[in-house]
Parts: structure tokens; sequence; C-alpha cells
């Protein structure tokens, strides 16, 4: 598919998409690494990132572990005019996060990392228009609870407006998919710190280790240490109508550059995430997370600025 082909994206008035790249001010994320299956991870990774064929590279899970985060944005608005000018809303995001690389086809060696953002739930129904019309975003609009400060980072909750069971009678509504709650576990600082040393272990054990680390890599992640940048990689399409075949269909990446830390850190304290079974949205088969209760590792918090820029091709299926 050209340019060419169909011409300039046409913005109707009140049309919540807007132009790339974006600012986020005060985005207070909360993050639990929680334990998945490999298999299922790359399963994932395989029927969505590397279903467009392509002999140059492919990308490959690197954990068995997943990221999920909440994330309240404070503050979110274009940075293009004449959107820019239009206002700012707010904005909650919640994300299941996939560490993967993407690995030379001929050397089998790591030359990029990414994190896709497999699954993502928000409250702000333009964040959702938006979000799946310009980046290809898989996201949901949710109902959720968190806190307010991470000193009350006590419980959270994730509900889906879905059908559950799938049932001919069943009728559409919201049920919870998964809720973390704290529980204190009367460490000191001391023995939090070497727990959070052997949580770090276990992720880094959990990784792939089939790969080749490449030059390139090594100066990807040398540089996030001066110019802080997170590479997001998603699965953009978009159905015929009939939702039979794809009339898009591509791989794209989009760079999110942190531009300021107000506050980070660890949260003290365990926490117990459980997973509750939904037909729509079975995280069990999704990426192996197990139905029922685990406990997450390495629980953080970060107050950040940053921007969010626009969703550049990779790989194209046409």
């Amino acid at each position: 598919m050209s340019e060419e082909q169909y011409g300039t994206y046409q913005h109707f008035f009140g049309n919540p998409i807007a132009k790339p790249p974006c600012r986020m001010i005060n985005a207070m994320m909360y993050g639990f690494f929680i334990k998945g299956t490999y298999v299922s991870i790359q399963s994932y990774v395989d029927k969505t990132l590397n279903s467009i064929s392509n002999s140059e590279f492919h990308f490959r899970a690197l954990s068995s572990y997943c990221l999920l985060t909440f994330t309240d944005i404070e503050n979110i608005a274009s940075k293009v005019e004449p959107f820019r000018s239009y206002g700012w809303m707010q904005e909650t995001d919640i994300i299941v996060w996939l560490p993967v690389a993407q690995i030379d086809s001929a050397t089998n060696k790591m030359t990029h990392l990414y994190w896709y953002p497999a699954f993502i739930t928000v409250n702000n129904i333009n964040a959702l228009v938006n979000g799946r019309e310009t980046w290809g975003y898989n996201k949901y609009q949710c109902r959720y609870d968190m806190p307010d400060s991470h000193k009350k980072a006590d419980y959270f909750s994730l509900s889906m407006e879905t059908f559950n069971p799938f049932s001919p009678d069943t009728k559409m509504a919201w049920h919870e998919l998964l809720n973390i709650k704290r529980h204190t576990d009367d460490d000191n600082w001391f023995e939090e710190l070497f727990e959070i040393g052997h949580e770090v272990a276990d992720l880094l054990h959990s990784s792939c280790d089939e790969i080749n680390i490449s030059a390139d890599l090594l100066k990807q992640f040398l540089s996030g240490f001066t110019h802080p940048q997170m590479d997001q990689i998603l699965f953009k399409q978009f159905p015929d109508g009939f939702a039979e075949n794809a009339v898009y269909k591509a791989v794209v990446h989009s760079p999110s550059e942190i531009k300021r830390i107000h506050k980070m850190g660890f949260l003290k304290d365990e926490f117990k995430v459980t997973i509750n079974r939904l037909d729509a949205f079975p995280l069990n088969d999704m990426f192996g997370i197990d139905i029922g209760e685990q406990m997450a590792k390495l629980p953080y918090y970060v107050c950040m600025d940053f921007d969010q820029d626009g969703a550049y091709e990779i790989v194209s299926g046409a």
C-alpha cells in the first residue's frame, strides 16, 4: 500500500486522531514483573511480529517474564499544530509488556532491543481510538483502581467489559481480569535489597541464552544512560469489511524519549497478583500467565515526562 494510492489522511472535525509526536507530563508508572511461559510468549510473538515474512531478521522473546504496568499520565497532548492548541487530556494505561529482540537471520545476533506492548487497556476512548488508528496499539477500554501516591500503593485492579463466559446467553458486562494487593513482609531495607538482587538474578536466568549480543546492541544499551529512550515495537493491522483479510499489516516501532524523571524507586513489601480467567482475554493462553495467584518480582514506581514519537515501519506486509 503506497501513499500515492490513497493520498493524505483526512482529519474529520472532532476526530480524536492527533498527529504525533505527543508529550506526556507527570506519567506515574507502577511496574510488576510477573511470570509467564516462554513457549506461549514466543508463540504470541510469532503470530504477530513474525507473521509478516522477512528474510533479513526476525523477533524473539527475551524472557519468560512479562512486565505489567499501571501508568497514570496527568497531561498528554500533541506537539504538532494545530492539535497542540486544541488542549490536553488525562490518560491511564494498563499494559502487558514483552521484552523482544530483533535477531539477524544470517548471524543469529541480537541487533536491537524492543519493548512490545502486547496487551493494552485504557480509560479514555480518545486515547483508544488514537492509539489503535495511528500507532496500531492493541488497546481496549477498561475500569481500574490504582493509588494516588507510591506511599499508598496497596491495591490495583483491572476490569474489562466483555462476554464471560462465552455463551449465546451471555450479556456483555464488566468483569475483573486481575488485581494486585500489597502484603507486608516486615523486611528491613537491607533484607529488601538482598531480595531485589535475588529477583534480578531470577529475571536474568529466565532470559533466552541462545542469542549472540552484537556491538550495535551494546551501543544502544549504553546510549540509554545519556539519552534515555525505550523503543516500542507494535503489530499494526486493519481488517477488510468482513474482518477476514488485512488491508494493511506492518511491524512498526515508536521511540519513547524520557525528558525528565521526577522520582523513582522500588516498592517495599510483597505484591500478590491474582489473575482471573476471562474467555475473551485469556492471559494464560496469550502469555502463559497462570490463572490464580503469584508474587510479583521487582515492584517499582517511576514518575517521568516523556515524548512519544510516531510509528515507523520496520517490516511491511504490502
